[in-house]
């Protein structure tokens, strides 16, 4: 079904796009056209407004991802737009509507397919902008931490990275749900923007020795939930923060080194380690991803979480934000306008 109150590319047509001819570093993309793709049964198509720029879409292009494509391609997995036409099945969602989606691609192109179940229709308060920028990160967040983690109101969260874009949603996910927030960051300017999104405490860990510094801040008690995405040599300190039955939960690598669990530390202290993919609610828990939405965009729309954009980039520029995110230099979210 397609109508003509948004615009949209059908069969044949080209759309502008940045484009992966080949694997590689960042570097490899470039501006060019691709056929415009079209909805199949259960899917939307969106003409993409805003990007969200992602450290997963290094891995992607570097074919280093366990979402795999055929070149050439378009990558990028988190919009924000206007759905423009529906395939068959589609249910609740109508073309014209105002969402934020998970795609497998496209992104960084004028039109992009999203599965109906991954395509989250915002509220009037919520910007297309906003959406793209909270899809991806703020889902990771909050299904970490509610359905993986399982975090209670009172309960104590570290929050390692808490400066970058995932950790950020981190900081501010746990304490809309009620948990005090300790926020670790390799800078001064991090930990300051961490705490003006909610952080009660801060590590510098460029400096401050994680344990020692948490066993103050927790007056001796530890952490229940240590939210890491960065891994490296943050693990081993940040795994010793854990009190009695704690939960680690393991987002990313970003740090390099993957951490290696022993098995009697998680014995003794009723400890686990938990692992996250959010592709697993994207194909198994799709009713966890729409409950985990519904919620985020609820406290969104009354004001209680935001996203941090830092800046508002154009295709031209997603490589080189790109290399910034894979070398861990830029603090928030990015966005590129499409």
């Amino acid at each position: 079904m397609v109508t003509d109150s948004v615009a949209h590319l059908g069969v044949g047509e080209k759309m502008r796009a940045l484009v992966c001819s080949a694997f590689g570093s960042p570097q490899v993309l470039a501006i060019g056209t691709l056929d415009a793709p079209q909805p199949g049964p259960e899917e939307v198509a969106i003409a993409v407004s805003n990007a969200g720029v992602s450290y997963v879409d290094t891995l992607v292009v570097a074919d280093k991802h366990q979402n795999k494509h055929e070149l050439p391609f378009a990558p990028g997995m988190e919009v924000g737009g206007r759905i423009c036409a529906i395939g068959p099945r589609v249910e609740e969602l109508k073309v014209g509507d105002k969402v934020m989606a998970l795609v497998y691609d496209g992104a960084y192109a004028n039109q992009a397919i999203a599965p109906m179940r991954e395509c989250f229709k915002l509220p009037d308060e919520v910007a297309e902008e906003t959406g793209a920028a909270m899809v991806g990160g703020y889902l990771t967040s909050h299904a970490a931490l509610r359905w993986q983690g399982r975090v209670d109101a009172g309960e104590t969260v570290l929050v390692l990275g808490a400066a970058g874009a995932v950790g950020l949603a981190a900081v501010q996910v746990a304490k809309a749900m009620g948990a005090q927030v300790i926020a670790g960051a390799s800078t001064e300017e991090r930990l300051a923007l961490a705490k003006t999104y909610g952080a009660d405490g801060t590590i510098n860990y460029a400096v401050e020795d994680v344990y020692e510094a948490t066993q103050t801040l927790t007056q001796g008690r530890g952490v229940d939930v240590v939210y890491d995405p960065v891994g490296g040599a943050l693990y081993e300190p940040a795994f010793r923060t854990l009190g009695w039955g704690g939960r680690y939960l393991i987002i990313g690598f970003a740090g390099g080194k993957v951490p290696q669990f022993p098995g009697n530390r998680l014995l003794v202290k009723n400890r686990s380690a938990v692992g996250f993919a959010l592709m697993h609610y994207r194909k198994r828990r799709t009713d966890l991803l729409r409950a985990s939405a519904d919620e985020l965009l609820g406290w969104c729309a009354k004001g209680a979480i935001s996203p941090h954009i830092t800046q508002r980039i154009t295709l031209e520029d997603v490589p080189g934000a790109l290399d910034g995110l894979a070398n861990r230099e830029v603090v928030g979210k990015l966005v590129a306008r499409i």
